[in-house]
């Protein structure tokens, strides 16, 4: 069995077996670092141990739901990475392994609530273009409730829901503007069909640096089905998104992400997956809204005055891996923000992976470190989808918490209406 594992795990049977087992994973891990992490089996380093035995010697064996389950702690946050001295890529690794459990099992490794997870991308597509009246009926507590009870997911679990309306509406027809800089907007199924406001927030707000934003053919980044272990699926993704984005790239255009899971598929994981130059290509040119607001405003093209607003800024696992948070904290500084002290707390959400119920009490309980650091903060920034779900559901809604470009965008637009900045009124 252990030559299955290995020959089903590839390259990344050996990332496992790098592991030297220093332990420096579990200083970050936020499922070891909380009431389950003195069980050895359920530690970060734990899970590379478990794999390295099976890789040797086939025990324990591994393609089981218990095997599996343990596995399955690792959220993907990516925090171990930085640390391990090896450089191993754990999240991938668990990743690999998951790939693994579906072939060895001949692909009936969902379980139902990761079954409709993997299903909702056509879901929130169904919903974001169904007629209001119907979609307030359908996401109504009663068939709400039914949803969570079918799909295994927690009472109080904070499921995305649309907000009604698609994002390609609002760039139905758009062409860039003379003198403009253009840049291709690649927004992923949140901002595309769950919250379109995220992607309009994005548009306006750049329109003020000149910076006009195109819409070109999309899928959904696969973040899921990374997620999950079925690398197949997010490699068809892939292989249609490169294909699409490298024409935007051959016109010299930028390709912009407004979430950090975009970011982190596009640069790291499409190019390992397909390793083909047009995935290279993409790579390259993908941009961070935040590292390009960065830039804006230190060159000056973005300003505003900002001074006298306020705000904690929730450094999310993503934007820690991606060297985001300074970015962040930055810009907003420099336009004359008060940034009242930067968390750096998981959340608890790991994605999707906190709204089971399987998973939720342990998702509040990492999730309570964080409330705790935030304290009475009146308004959050967080980079991070999810991770505005869950602080707000966790608070119950006493704390404003958003996207740091949405934030940034509604001060700004406050900022021209109260010093009559006519140039940002002209542009949004």
């Amino acid at each position: 069995m252990s030559s299955r594992l290995r020959e089903l795990m590839g390259v990344y049977a050996d990332e496992a077996e790098r592991c030297i087992r220093c332990g420096f994973c579990n200083s970050v891990c936020p499922t070891t670092l909380s009431s389950i992490g003195h069980i050895p089996s359920r530690t970060s380093r734990g899970r590379l141990v478990l794999l390295q035995s099976s890789l040797e010697n086939g025990t324990p064996y591994p393609f089981t739901p218990r095997f599996k389950e343990l596995i399955d702690l690792c959220i993907g946050c990516q925090r171990c990475v930085s640390v391990c001295p090896a450089r191993i890529p754990i999240p991938t690794v668990m990743s690999s392994y998951r790939r693994a459990y579906t072939v060895a099992v001949g692909g009936k490794s969902l379980s139902r609530g990761e079954w409709v997870v993997a299903n909702y991308e056509p879901v929130v597509k169904y919903l974001s273009r169904t007629p209001a009246p119907l979609r307030r009926i359908l996401l109504g507590k009663p068939l709400l409730w039914l949803f969570k009870r079918v799909g295994d997911f927690a009472d109080d679990a904070p499921l995305p829901i649309p907000e009604g309306g698609t994002l390609d509406k609002h760039f139905k027809n758009s062409t860039p503007r003379p003198g403009y800089q253009t840049l291709a907007y690649f927004s992923d199924t949140y901002a595309r069909f769950v919250k379109p406001s995220i992607g309009v927030s994005a548009r306006m707000l750049l329109r003020t640096a000149e910076i006009e934003l195109v819409y070109p053919r999309q899928y959904d980044s696969g973040v899921i089905f990374w997620e999950l272990g079925l690398w197949d699926k997010v490699e068809k993704l892939a292989v249609r998104n490169v294909e699409s984005l490298s024409e935007e790239v051959e016109k010299g255009r930028r390709i912009l992400c407004t979430s950090p899971a975009s970011t982190l598929m596009l640069r790291e994981v499409y190019p390992k997956l397909l390793d083909s130059e047009k995935s290279r290509a993409v790579s390259d040119a993908v941009v961070d809204i935040n590292e390009l607001i960065n830039s804006l405003v230190e060159s000056g093209r973005l300003s505003a005055n900002l001074s006298g607003l306020s705000f904690v800024l929730h450094s999310t696992c993503l934007s820690q891996y991606l060297r985001l948070t300074s970015q962040i904290s930055s810009s907003f500084q420099k336009l004359g923000a008060h940034v009242g002290g930067v968390v750096s707390e998981c959340c608890g959400s790991g994605g999707l992976w906190g709204l089971f119920r399987k998973n939720r009490e342990l998702s509040i309980e990492i999730g309570g470190k964080l409330l705790r650091r935030l304290g009475s903060s009146g308004t959050v920034l967080s980079y991070s989808e999810t991770c505005v779900q869950q602080i707000i559901s966790l608070t119950k809604g006493s704390m404003t918490v958003q996207l740091p470009h949405e934030a940034l965008y509604n001060w700004v637009r406050m900022a021209a209406t109260q010093y009559g900045a006519e140039h940002i009124s002209q542009a949004t």
